[in-house]
C-alpha cells in the first residue's frame, strides 16, 4: 500500500470518518494524483475507513442529454461523472440502482435497501437512494469538487419544494433493461436541475459549523452531514426562493 493511500484514509479519518458512517461521494481523481493512483484506491481507502458495516454511495449519473439508447442497461450504461464512479459499479460488490439518468452504486450490506426503489420515486425525490442515505445519518464528502456536485442539495430543492422545469417538454419516457432480461419503461421528473448556483449553499453550512476541511496535497476535502445540507437548502429557499437559480438567461433549467 502506498504512503498516498495511507495519507488519504488518514486524512479522512481525522476529518472524521469512520466506521460504519454511511457516505455519498463526489470525487475529482485528477485532484487527488499522485497520492492515489487509480480510481478504486480512492473506493478502498474510503471503504476502509467505514468498514464492512458502513455504505459507499456513488454517483453513476449518466444523465438526460442525450438519453440512453436504445435502452438503460444498470449493467452496461456508462456513467458520465468520473472514473471513480465508473470504477466502482464494476466491482462485484457494487449494486446500481435502476434509474435510466440519475442511477447511484452502493458497496455495502444496506446496497439493496438503497438502491431497490429508485423507479417508485423521483431521481432526487423523497425516498431515493440519496435521500435514504442522509434520513440515516449518511454523510456527504467532496474530495476536490465544489459543492455543485453535491447532489444531495438536490434533494433539499424537493423538501424545499422548490417548483422546476424539465429540459423536455413533456418529459420523456426512457426504456430500462432490468438485471433478469426484462424491460421496463420509465417516465423522467424535473428534479434534475442546475447546478451552477449550488457554491451559495456553502454560506449557511460554513456558519452554522457543518462542514468539515481537510486538505491532501493542493487537494480540498470536504465532509459534512446530508441532513445538515437538506435542512440549510430548504432554509435558504424559503428566505431566497430564487437562491439556487442561476442568471443564465440561456439555462434551460432557470431562465
Amino acid at each position: 500500500m502506498s504512503m498516498g493511500k495511507h495519507k488519504l484514509s488518514d486524512t479522512l479519518s481525522v476529518m472524521g470518518l469512520k466506521a460504519s458512517d454511511n457516505v455519498i461521494i463526489h470525487t475529482s481523481f485528477r485532484s487527488l494524483m499522485p497520492h492515489v493512483h487509480h480510481p478504486n484506491d480512492v473506493i478502498e481507502q474510503v471503504l476502509s475507513c467505514i468498514g464492512s458495516h458502513g455504505n459507499l454511495m456513488l454517483p453513476t449519473f449518466n444523465y438526460s442529454r442525450p438519453l440512453p439508447e436504445p435502452y438503460y442497461d444498470p449493467q452496461a450504461t456508462s456513467c458520465r461523472t468520473g472514473s471513480v464512479p465508473e470504477c466502482g459499479r464494476h466491482r462485484d460488490d457494487a449494486v446500481r440502482s435502476l434509474h435510466p439518468t440519475h442511477s447511484v452504486a452502493v458497496i455495502g450490506p444496506d446496497a439493496q435497501d438503497l438502491t431497490h426503489g429508485h423507479l417508485n420515486c423521483r431521481a432526487f425525490g423523497r425516498g431515493s437512494p440519496i435521500d435514504l442515505l442522509a434520513q440515516r445519518g449518511g454523510k456527504v464528502l467532496l474530495l476536490g469538487v465544489p459543492q455543485s456536485t453535491n447532489s444531495t442539495i438536490h434533494i433539499g430543492e424537493e423538501y424545499a419544494h422548490m417548483p422546476k422545469r424539465g429540459v423536455y417538454d413533456p418529459m420523456p419516457t426512457v426504456k430500462i433493461r432490468k438485471p433478469n432480461g426484462g424491460m421496463v419503461e420509465y417516465q423522467l421528473d424535473e428534479s434534475p436541475s442546475c447546478d451552477s448556483a449550488f457554491e451559495v449553499v456553502a454560506l449557511p453550512l460554513h456558519a452554522g459549523g457543518h462542514v468539515t476541511h481537510g486538505t491532501l496535497g493542493e487537494c480540498r476535502l470536504q465532509l459534512m452531514d446530508g441532513k445538515m445540507v437538506i435542512d440549510a437548502v430548504v432554509k435558504l429557499i424559503a428566505d431566497q426562493p430564487d437562491a439556487l437559480r442561476c442568471n443564465n438567461p440561456n439555462c434551460d433549467w432557470c431562465a
